[in-house]
């Protein structure tokens, strides 16, 4: 299996949910330039960016592409961010998701995500 370097960008809408999207590069400063880039439009948009990070990764995430309404599947995330590592656990449903962030919040930085993306 292929390493990749993987871009998390963690955002948070205005009711305070964390979205999460995922873009997959071949190489760090590929992925440390969609990271500026990424962040520039959020910026932009006046949309709060949490966590921005490139990290080396195997996992392998579906295009990114905007939700065209709410209705479209979401995918839920468990994100651990630790000092030189992220962790990203699939979760089955948003409450469970809500309940591992409260428990994982007493050890470390960890963050309960919908994303539209799905794990390949």
């Amino acid at each position: 299996m292929k390493t990749f370097f993987l871009l998390i960008t963690l955002t948070q809408n205005g009711v305070g949910d964390i979205n999460a999207s995922f873009v997959n590069t071949e190489t760090l400063e590929q992925c440390q330039q969609k990271s500026l880039m990424v962040d520039n439009v959020f910026s932009a948009s006046k949309i709060p960016v949490i966590e921005s990070r490139c990290i080396k990764s195997n996992l392998q995430f579906s295009e990114f592409g905007h939700a065209s309404n709410s209705s479209r599947i979401r995918n839920f995330y468990l994100v651990y961010f630790r000092a030189d590592t992220v962790q990203i656990s699939a979760v089955s449903d948003w409450q469970t998701c809500m309940d591992k962030q409260r428990e994982g919040e007493k050890l470390e930085k960890v963050y309960c995500s919908s994303s539209v993306q799905s794990i390949q």
